[in-house]
């Protein structure tokens, strides 16, 4: 059992961009440690603390998630599971997680059958990547069409809406981009767990509002996007905790709602330290996704506080999360 508790001071529960980072980190750690490292916050507004077998520094944390960084990021971004984020496009779309769903379920079974066959993760990966419970038609006008006149329109999968996106912005490409910046400073992933610095020109990947660099925000006065390469880095990883679900119209996953016309990310934080499949289990639990008034009831899952961060929307396209808001209890 986890033994050894590492509190990360920049990863605060009250922070979407601090809450996703803190589970990329179980998930990077996951095929390393000799046990699976678990997670919890010290409260409210606190930060994060990972719990694992053996002791850790935040320069050691740091080194083992550098580890995990691709080599060549804009040729496979997502190291822990080759050949989903590398994909090539097979449709219209920018984004090649949005593919034909008979491809998209050709691909699943080979990735679960590897995962029978070879314990790889890939099968976990792309579940978390690509939906294929929300699915339609493609929507670029300029697109030829690729059926027959009264032929059903070829469906295509989506991917997750924990990302934003806008323009020709895809996950694979934001993926890269936070790799590569991770790469080009040494301390950008002990930053991330210790103290955050802010990257001038890099955007964020839609995680964090105050990434947006807004020009009363910096001693230039020029407005620039100034983001966290490394949580931003980590955060991404975090994807992998949630379930995409749908309704064939929308895209859904585990803790995103759409009480606002973007969606938000709402979240809880717990005091006893959980692994991934524990957190998933607390993000679904029905006292967590409908708060019950009874405080006693979330205090008995071990929950301290909910958040939520609605989408931003910007002219063209998906906008930041906003900063996180306590609404429970």
């Amino acid at each position: 059992m986890p033994r050894h508790e590492l509190e990360l001071p920049a990863l605060l529960s009250d922070s979407p961009l601090g809450f996703l980072a803190a589970l990329g980190i179980l998930h990077l750690t996951e095929p390393v440690l000799e046990e699976p490292a678990r997670l919890s916050w010290r409260g409210p507004a606190a930060p994060a603390v990972l719990h694992t077998s053996q002791p850790l520094t935040h320069a050691a944390l740091a080194a083992i998630l550098r580890d995990q960084l691709p080599d060549k990021p804009a040729e496979e971004p997502l190291a822990l599971a080759p050949g989903i984020l590398s994909l090539p496009r097979s449709g219209p779309f920018s984004d090649a997680l949005r593919m034909p769903i008979d491809l998209a379920l050709d691909r699943l079974r080979a990735h679960a059958a590897a995962e029978r066959e070879h314990r790889a993760p890939a099968a976990r990966w792309f579940t978390a990547l690509v939906n294929q419970l929300s699915i339609g038609p493609k929507d670029n006008k300029t697109a030829k069409p690729r059926t027959a006149p009264g032929q059903p329109a070829d469906l295509y999968t989506t991917s997750t809406p924990l990302f934003g996106r806008g323009g020709q912005m895809t996950l694979a490409n934001n993926w890269a981009k936070a790799a590569h910046e991770c790469r080009r400073g040494e301390t950008r992933l002990l930053d991330a767990l210790t103290a955050w610095r802010r990257v001038d020109g890099y955007a964020g990947a839609n995680l964090d509002h105050h990434s947006t660099g807004d020009a009363h925000m910096v001693s230039t006065g020029k407005a620039t996007q100034q983001g966290v390469p490394g949580a931003t880095w980590l955060a991404l990883h975090g994807f992998a905790t949630f379930r995409l679900t749908g309704d064939s119209t929308h895209s859904q996953t585990t803790s995103w709602d759409r009480v606002t016309t973007n969606g938000a990310l709402t979240w809880p934080t717990w005091s006893p330290p959980l692994t991934t499949t524990g957190i998933t289990a607390l993000l679904e639990h029905p006292l967590v996704r409908t708060p019950s008034p009874d405080l006693t009831k979330l205090t008995n899952l071990g929950v301290t506080a909910i958040y939520t961060a609605p989408r931003t929307r910007l002219p063209q396209a998906d906008g930041p999360l906003q900063p996180g808001r306590r609404i429970h209890p």
